[in-house]
Order: C-alpha cells, then structure tokens, then sequence
C-alpha cells in the first residue's frame, strides 16, 4: 500500500524508540497531500531539519502527485543533472538512514521515500552492503566506482585514442581498428553516437512495451547488437560495457545522471583528446564540489567529516566490530 501512514508504520516497526518523530504537512493547493516527515529527536542535524520544513513551506503548486514532484520543487540546484535526493523503496534503508541523523520524507500515494541530505557515496551504496561481509561490500563497492567511470568515459576515452593518440596502441590494435572502420560511411564520433542512442532506444523500449514482448524487444536488440559487435570488431563492444556499467550503479536516477553525461565526454574526448576527457573530468568535479544539498556538501565524506556522515561511508565498508 502507498498510504502515507503504512510507509512510516513500516519504518516505525524497525526503529521502535520514542525520539522517533513523525510531523504532518499538507501539500498542494488542490490536492492536499499528506506528507510525513520522519527524524529522530536526539540524532537529527537541527539547522537541516528547519532548512527542510522551510523549503516545503516556500512554494505553493496545485497538486503533488508523487515525491518527485516533491524533490524537484525543493531541490536547491535544480538544474543539476545529479539527484540531491536519496530515493528508496526499502523501509530498512529509511531506517538505516534515520539512525545516521538523516531526515526522511513520505509523501502520500508514493511508495518511495526521500532521504536527505543526499551525497555521493550514498548513491554508490546498496542496502546490502550492510548486511554482508565488509571485504565483500568493499569489494563491490570499488567495482561500482569502477563501472561508472566505464559508464562515463569509455566512448570518449575510444574516440580520444582513436582520433588523437593512436600512438598509445599496440600496432595490432591498431590495424583492427582500421579494418573495422573501413566501409563505414560516418566519421568515429557519428558512428558511437548512433549506436549509443540505438542503445539507449532498445533500453526504452524494453521497459515501456508491456510483458513478454518488452524481454523480447531486449533479446532481439542484444542479438542485433551482438551481431554488430561482431563484425565491427571493438566499437560495439565498448557501447555494451557502457550500458552494462551504467546499470551496475544501484540508483536509478543517479545512473542517468551519468548517462547524459556520457555524451559530453564522447564530444569533448572526439574532438579534443584526452585533453577534452581532463577537462571535462575537472568541470564534473567542480560542479559537484560545489552541490549543496541541504547544506551538506554533496561529496561528503570525501571532502569533509559531517556529522550526517557515518564511520564507513565512501569506498571502505569499515566492520561492525
């Protein structure tokens, strides 16, 4: 059920402690939505939770009709691509949250929850992680990271090599490259971004044609794709890893963050080289240097301790112990 009170029951039953709050609001001039929202008294970062009860407070729509609608209108850099908003279905991770002094919101008629602040490295996290061996959620961790600089930067990375500095190739590599290449009618970069777009098509399909058809829209188009990588040597192999990598990071609307910025770095490193693919590293960086979120800087714990970040936050899952 998505009822508002279900949700911060499900919640209640993991954290069963009087310092747990719930607070009420009314959303929407016309729809008057219930929204909750839940912190623990002692735990709770105080200027974050007024900055948040301000924030609802200072807009006025017609109806919120889900807790997107919500987290865009709060959202303080809504221009970012990136998600300053921690989505989740699972009440245990809410929980989890509530007990690192985070703040979650329900909103009525949705079955996700919000937590902020968000930050980085926990959209890097799975609730998972938790429940397993720390050498394992380290390991997987690290592999995460790894996927999404695959995600990001693998085509721009292939056109840099290929249109700039082919001397850093093996001259086996080379000549497949060339092979593969010869006969095609487009230059590198209008070929990858035909083929990441015919990627990101059969993807969209997949989830929007209804039951057994949508599996099949993906087998077929994987078959076709397969049967191009095949005999373009290199070129699709590195589209699939791409979307292969961009799946592997655990919030959805995180990873689309990457995937919109995939196209960036395939312009900057087809026509500027590596140097297109630092440059655009360094404005990435820059840019998420500078995303608040909440208050909270975005790449907490790797710029700074903050009293929302937990011992084990970032890359290494540290043990219970």
């Amino acid at each position: 059920s998505d009822s508002v009170k279900t949700n911060s029951a499900l919640v209640r039953k993991r954290l069963r402690d009087t310092r747990m709050k719930v607070e009420e609001y009314q959303m929407g001039v016309r729809s008057n939505t219930v929204l909750q929202i839940l912190y623990i008294d002692d735990l709770v970062h105080e200027e974050l939770l007024e900055q948040i009860k301000e924030r609802i407070e200072e807009y006025e729509i017609d109806g919120v009709l889900d807790s997107g609608m919500l987290e865009q209108l709060t959202e303080e850099s809504w221009y970012s691509p990136f998600p300053q908003y921690q989505v989740t279905e699972r009440p245990d991770r809410a929980a989890l949250e509530l007990l690192n002094g985070k703040v979650v919101l329900l909103c009525d008629n949705s079955p996700s929850a919000l937590i902020l602040p968000g930050s980085f490295s926990g959209f890097m996290e799975s609730s998972e992680d938790w429940y397993h061996h720390f050498e394992m959620a380290s390991f997987l961790r690290i592999l995460r990271y790894l996927a999404l600089l695959t995600a990001m930067l693998l085509p721009g990375l292939y056109l840099a090599v290929i249109r700039f500095h082919t001397q850093i190739l093996p001259a086996n590599l080379l000549l497949s490259f060339a092979e593969a290449r010869e006969g095609v009618p487009f230059t590198s970069v209008t070929e990858l971004i035909l083929l990441e777009l015919a990627f990101e098509l059969i993807r969209e399909a997949g989830v929007r044609v209804p039951g057994a058809l949508g599996n099949a829209i993906g087998i077929v188009g994987g078959l076709i794709i397969g049967d191009a990588a095949v005999s373009a040597n290199l070129v699709s192999p590195i589209v699939a890893l791409t979307a292969l990598g961009s799946m592997v990071i655990p919030d959805e609307e995180f990873a689309s963050a990457f995937r919109l910025m995939k196209y960036g770095f395939l312009f900057l490193g087809g026509y500027l080289g590596i140097y297109g693919i630092v440059l655009g590293i360094y404005l990435l960086i820059s840019h998420l240097s500078g995303l608040l979120s909440f208050g909270v800087p975005y790449l907490v714990p790797f710029v700074r301790k903050h009293s929302v970040s937990r011992v084990g936050d970032g890359i290494w899952r540290i043990p219970f112990k």
